[in-house]
């Protein structure tokens, strides 16, 4: 008798054992997968197990994807296979799906941006801002990604490939430093609490000059100090109202000078090897020279943004 209600407990015993750790492991994996955004384990999710959210992506050309199309003279097309695609790709297997809107605008500025000067894309009162805000209230009990990528237009017009224009630049700094805070600002207060912004640093195409000689070598030196300029300007501004920026120019290698050897270009040294691999500034007429980057740049720029994204631990 004893040993038959010995053998009972036994196997109860390992049954129950066995239901604890099943639910244990479904616990762990959810945690895993839930590739969050700051959202509780309560969160909603798709029967697939998979969390939901929104991506809202703020920007110029280079946050819709432009690429060049061949035609002179022209800014290019937007396509599907930008960094914003790229990253809900990757959002994706981590088990979170993300709604994407895209609201960025050609050539914007943060000037453009607060309506201060005019934009390609939208006519006043309608801003980018203003478009992104009323997107944010009206998405206020859910979580989502919202990146900024704003500041390379404000120094664009200063970097040429005959030379580097320090009043420009020095004006182009200026007003990150005054304006974008007001943009960050605006957009937080518009935000509900499970949203999480990243703003983009830049990569530096304009390395590409060091192939243009002796002379371009000293352009390409006074262009990456102006774009380390920017950065730095960027990062105080998200710092200060605590928002992570994505390193893109780490994924560019932009601060690796030692010389690599290249089949097309001999050798180089690795950043510039690098901006020519990740973008169109390299490439000869139709399709370059061009700044935006090329597949190979957007998928940098989207594991950049997704190291700074929180997960469940």
């Amino acid at each position: 008798m004893e040993k038959r209600v010995h053998r009972k407990f036994v196997r109860s015993l390992l049954a129950g054992l066995v239901a604890v750790t099943a639910i244990c492991v479904l616990i762990v994996y959810r945690t895993d997968v839930m590739r969050v955004i700051g959202v509780s384990d309560s969160s909603a999710a798709t029967p697939s197990g998979q969390s939901t959210g929104f991506y809202l992506d703020i920007g110029a050309s280079s946050s819709l994807g432009t690429q060049p199309d061949g035609v002179r003279a022209h800014n290019g097309h937007r396509t599907k296979t930008g960094y914003s695609n790229d990253l809900v790709s990757i959002e994706k297997t981590h088990g979170m799906m993300l709604t994407m809107r895209e609201i960025g605008c050609p050539g914007e500025t943060v000037q453009s941006i607060l309506g201060q000067l005019k934009d390609r894309c939208y006519h006043l009162p309608n801003t980018q801002l203003s478009i992104a805000t009323t997107y944010l209230r009206q998405h206020l009990g859910e979580a989502g990604v919202v990146t900024i990528d704003l500041g390379f237009n404000n120094l664009l017009p200063c970097l040429t490939a005959t030379a580097t224009i320090t009043s420009c630049v020095n004006r182009g700094i200026v007003a990150v430093r005054n304006d974008l805070p007001t943009i960050v600002s605006r957009l937080q207060r518009a935000a509900g609490p499970l949203v999480h912004f990243i703003g983009l640093g830049n990569g530096d195409p304009f390395l590409a000059y060091y192939l243009n000689g002796s002379s371009g070598r000293v352009i390409a030196q006074q262009g990456l100090v102006a774009m380390n300029q920017l950065n730095t300007a960027l990062q105080q501004v998200y710092n200060a109202r605590h928002v992570p920026m994505a390193t893109v120019a780490e994924g560019f290698q932009s601060s690796k000078t030692n010389l690599v050897t290249t089949a097309k270009f001999g050798i180089v040294p690795e950043n510039v090897a690098q901006v020519c691999a990740a973008t169109w500034m390299c490439t000869p007429p139709p399709f370059g020279p061009d700044d935006h980057p090329n597949n190979t740049g957007y998928s940098i720029i989207a594991h950049a943004i997704f190291v700074k994204l929180p997960r469940l631990s």
